[in-house]
């Protein structure tokens, strides 16, 4: 029921804006999303690196992609 609601909202605001408008915004929306995902995706790798090296396994913790200067950030 809230969610039927919430999303009368929303197609409420984007019928009020032009077409064009409200595809753009709805892109924006869409890449913001996924910046945010891709954070969590990086929080729960390191996440589990950090548990890793807290038990002494930091050989195999060591993600191979990172370049030096998160490798710095994350020691």
């Amino acid at each position: 029921m809230i969610r039927d609601t919430a999303n009368k909202l929303v197609e409420g605001f984007y019928g009020i804006l032009p077409y064009q408008t409200a595809v753009h915004l709805a892109n924006a929306q869409k890449e913001f999303l996924h910046a945010v995902g891709s954070l969590i995706d990086e929080q729960i790798k390191w996440t589990d690196i950090h548990i890793e090296r807290a038990h002494g396994k930091q050989e195999s913790a060591e993600p191979r992609s990172e370049s030096t200067m998160e490798k710095q950030l994350h020691r």
